[in-house]
């Protein structure tokens, strides 16, 4: 038998941003979730009755929620916001300790929601499209 094997989310990171200039999300992001999506084109029918395989396109984005800090210093809200539409690379790390690993790629930045009902703390979802297919390596 098989022992049984489960992840426990955090404590992790998500950072965005080269080495230079990174930008800690973790401590906003409730949840994080790399997604993948394939697509599988309908089999191709030739003349001998058999099949030629359609083709396959996979895409991948990180998604999530997180508390809206605006107006914080080091706000996430708004870095987003400034740098929407910019690629960035990204480090994803969902537990960290004993066997860590790490997600790494480049995404697309974009702004999230701003605001929402009074006398809560509003928090909004966020999708990056990451470009192209990202890494998974053990935590240096």
């Amino acid at each position: 038998n098989m022992a049984v094997n489960t992840l426990t989310m955090g404590p992790g990171t998500l950072t965005i941003g080269s080495a230079a200039n990174l930008t800690q999300f973790a401590s906003q992001v409730t949840e994080c979730v790399l997604k993948p999506k394939v697509d599988n084109d309908d089999p191709i029918p030739v003349l001998s009755g058999e099949e030629a395989p359609g083709d396959r396109s996979e895409s991948w984005t990180l998604e999530g929620s997180l508390l809206q800090d605006l107006g914080a210093a080091g706000s996430v809200v708004e870095w987003l916001f400034t740098h929407r539409g910019e690629l960035h690379p990204f480090t994803f790390v969902p537990r960290s300790g004993t066997g860590a690993k790490q997600i790494i790629g480049t995404l697309q930045v974009e702004a999230v929601d701003i605001g929402g009902e009074a006398r809560t703390k509003p928090s909004s979802d966020f999708e990056f499209v990451v470009i192209g297919a990202p890494t998974i390596s053990t935590v240096p």
